[in-house]
């Protein structure tokens, strides 16, 4: 078969594929749309992998129309956006970039996609998002009234101002970047495995343990979430103030997230060298410590970053598997 002709019918067939899922998607009242986000880019991953960015930009262009024709707006939006970073996650595969800076530049561009569609959606819609925390901030105040009749009174004045308006709005901002950074790392992974066993010549991804950042990267998110706390119960003021109380309290939240989220990869290593030797079994003990002790999390990825606590658990874990090998030979 011509080559030309190769490519056409290729991309005939992902376009045609990424139309069921929006038939499918709409059909089904969009209940299955939080399931198809990590659906939308692969038939744009598979396409640019194999053919690179400049021929996949008239397939780009036949899912925006078909996005329009077959999906309602707000289903349009996520899958044209999927759509794009599938496109630019299969390039970077089809010109064997870094697999680590890829999958970095995929999660940013999840961040992006998850603030856009918060911000434009919901104008277009009509949405205020302020009326919706104003609602979320009165139905918490009321549980908080009838099961925390007992809280001394410092704990109740700095709980309420958490529940301030403009800080559950800055809270609600970090969780949508932190899910973009999940649903960016799922989507590569998904991606990776469905073109493996479409047998793509894919490079060989990182391991975890090479996930590590600059040191000086940790001492700052440490810094931000120590003298960040402060913020937290100031209350709210005018001028200067408010501005630096502000900062304080967006500090904080990047610290605290930042620093969580190496705490739990220290969490999994350390399940690993000294815990059962079920995979899954740690990751539901993670899951299950990350909900309970979350101090403890900040506390080892500040020491997983910063104080050499990687080299240490790596050595270790490598030392348990060598074990295991020779137990496996003998």
């Amino acid at each position: 078969m011509n080559e030309n002709t190769q490519k056409l019918t290729f991309g005939a067939l992902l376009v045609a594929v990424f139309g069921v899922l929006l038939v499918l998607n709409r059909q089904t009242g969009g209940m299955l749309e939080e399931t198809f986000i990590f659906l939308f880019p692969i038939p744009m991953v598979a396409f640019s992998a194999k053919y690179g960015l400049r021929d996949s930009l008239p397939v780009f262009v036949c899912t925006i129309l078909i996005s329009i024709f077959c999906g309602i707006f707000t289903s349009a939006f996520y899958a044209v956006a999927q759509s794009f970073i599938g496109m630019v996650y299969g390039s970077c595969i089809h010109a064997k970039r870094d697999t680590t800076r890829t999958m970095l530049l995929v999660m940013a561009l999840s961040v992006v996609s998850n603030l856009l569609s918060s911000v434009v959606l919901a104008s277009l819609f009509g949405i205020n998002l302020q009326e919706d925390i104003k609602l979320m901030q009165d139905s918490m105040n009321e549980a908080i009234a009838r099961f925390g009749t007992n809280m001394p009174a410092e704990q109740q004045q700095a709980l309420d101002m958490l529940m301030r308006p403009d800080t559950l709005l800055r809270m609600m901002i970090i969780s949508m970047v932190f899910l973009g950074v999940v649903e960016g790392f799922i989507v590569c992974q998904l991606s990776l495995l469905i073109l493996r066993r479409l047998r793509y010549p894919i490079q060989k991804p990182a391991p975890l343990t090479s996930f590590y950042p600059p040191k000086w990267t940790g001492f700052i998110s440490f810094i931000f979430y120590i003298f960040g706390s402060a913020y937290l119960a100031m209350p709210q003021t005018t001028g200067r103030e408010e501005v630096i109380r502000v900062a304080g309290q967006l500090c904080f939240l990047c610290g605290y997230m930042y620093l969580m989220c190496f705490g739990y990869i220290a969490v999994l290593f350390l399940l690993r060298a000294y815990g059962p030797r079920s995979r899954a079994v740690n990751i539901v003990l993670a899951i299950l410590l990350f909900f309970t002790i979350p101090q403890i999390f900040v506390l080892l990825g500040f020491a997983y970053i910063s104080l050499g606590f990687h080299d240490w658990v790596q050595g270790k874990m490598m030392q348990r598997i060598g074990a295991e090998q020779q137990k496996q030979r003998r």
